[in-house]
């Protein structure tokens, strides 16, 4: 195994840089809009949707954030709100399929899927994967759905006497919650690091084209899978490359996507079972309407 040290240093420090110019100041603005009593006003707004997932009204920003930002955004925004694993379940099966839509649109445009059909089929495809959380009873899935869970990180007991203890102890407790997502992710990056750098992977044909790009980007995700997933796909058909693409729309980062809100409670079996089984039926689906459209 040829272990690249130099990409691994390279990769943590990067997202340890997203994660802290990203958690810290969304973690305060989410306390900051409670300490002041706006994140009822807001959640009023995204009321109908929030309902719809059957989460509290407050995780709306948590939501927009997700999907238009970043995972760690979402989760900047969660952590403060005392969700339980239910909550955190059904955010992390959401979000698993809905996020980072900008970045990652561009890149499924770039592999023939244009913006329309990438965001439109992620937006179904967030509804359909909660659907087995929304029709069958809590109590079948989970042992107590409704424990609030938090990460190691925890929120002080104290209540602060004036505005200025209140951001101190606020910060204090952001910054906590960035260095613990960044040891995991930085766990993440160190065993898929470790994955690429198996012999064997590194010795592959590109008649293994449509496999390389699946496990890469169900690994490592579609934005750091990017350059892989661009590269494989000059070797792949236009069936074997929407496949690919729609199956990874659905499940794509297994990983670390995973294991952010598991961190906080959600059911691990749960957002890799389900995310894993959609997007598995959704490759075949793809395949067989390609095939039978070009025969």
């Amino acid at each position: 195994m040829n272990f690249d040290t130099k990409a691994f240093i390279r990769s943590s420090l990067s997202t340890a840089k997203i994660i802290l110019t990203t958690v810290i100041p969304y973690f305060l603005l989410a306390e900051l809009l409670m300490y002041f009593e706006l994140m009822p006003i807001i959640a009023q707004v995204f009321e109908p949707f929030t309902t719809l997932l059957n989460l509290p009204p407050e995780a709306a920003l948590a939501l927009a954030s997700g999907v238009f930002l970043n995972l760690y955004a979402a989760i900047a925004f969660a952590a403060p709100l005392g969700l339980s694993v239910y909550d955190w379940t059904i955010l992390g099966l959401f979000l698993g399929v809905l996020h980072s839509i900008p970045v990652e649109s561009a890149i499924m445009k770039k592999l023939g899927v244009d913006w329309i059909h990438s965001v439109g089929f992620r937006l179904i495809m967030a509804f359909i994967v909660l659907m087995p959380l929304l029709i069958i009873p809590t109590e079948l899935l989970f042992d107590d759905p409704n424990k609030i869970s938090t990460a190691l990180y925890q929120t002080t007991s104290v209540i602060p006497t004036n505005f200025t203890d209140f951001i101190l102890q606020k910060s204090g407790e952001s910054i906590l919650l960035s260095i613990e997502i960044i040891i995991l992710v930085s766990l993440i990056i160190f065993i898929t690091t470790a994955i690429k750098g198996l012999k064997f992977l590194q010795k592959f044909d590109h008649h293994l084209s449509t496999i390389m790009a699946l496990v890469t980007g169900l690994l490592v995700g579609i934005t750091y899978g990017a350059g892989v997933l661009l590269k494989e796909a000059q070797y792949m058909s236009k069936k074997q490359v929407l496949s690919v693409c729609y199956f990874l729309m659905v499940a794509h980062a297994i990983i670390e996507d995973t294991l952010l809100f598991v961190f906080f409670g959600a059911d691990i079996y749960l957002l890799i079972g389900i995310r894993l089984f959609f997007a598995t039926l959704v490759f075949f689906i793809i395949s067989i309407y390609y095939t039978h459209n070009t025969a």
